[in-house]
């Protein structure tokens, strides 16, 4: 049970226009855009997988840039008939399935997307650690 394969079929980033004062960032959440039942090769026998299509974006006001994914992972899990059963009634997926598969998805696309911003010169779409000077009565 668990993710094959994951892969971007769209990556873009846009810098938008100049501006000067407070930029606001905005991430989105993850989307699936769709799930659909797909055969594959494994060795010399196939196997049916879930192929869950996917979208994310990044939003910076009032600069209007924006980075933005698209891709697809192929997944397996052992109550697969039930849970692309669901997505057709409803278009939504079982927690126990959306929470590991959305944080895989969500961690991918966050790394792709502050990768993007550091191509533009654009703020990181999350806050990154960083050092700092330690107070002077913390070190006695």
């Amino acid at each position: 049970m668990g993710v094959l394969s994951f892969r971007f079929k769209k990556l873009q980033g846009d810098i938008g226009e100049p501006t000067s004062g407070e930029v606001k960032i905005t991430s989105s959440l993850p989307k699936v855009k769709k799930v659909e039942e797909r055969e594959i090769n494994v060795g010399n026998s196939k196997q049916k997988v879930l192929a869950v299509d996917f979208e994310y974006s990044v939003g910076y006001e009032p600069t209007k840039a924006k980075i933005s994914a698209e891709g697809e992972l192929l997944y397996t899990h052992e109550r697969q008939k039930d849970i692309l059963n669901k997505w057709k009634k409803k278009e939504k997926l079982d927690e126990e399935v959306a929470l590991p598969l959305m944080n895989y998805i969500f961690k991918r696309c966050s790394i792709a997307a502050i990768k993007i911003a550091d191509d533009l010169q654009l703020l990181p779409p999350v806050k990154l650690p960083e050092f700092v000077k330690r107070d002077q009565k913390q070190e006695a």
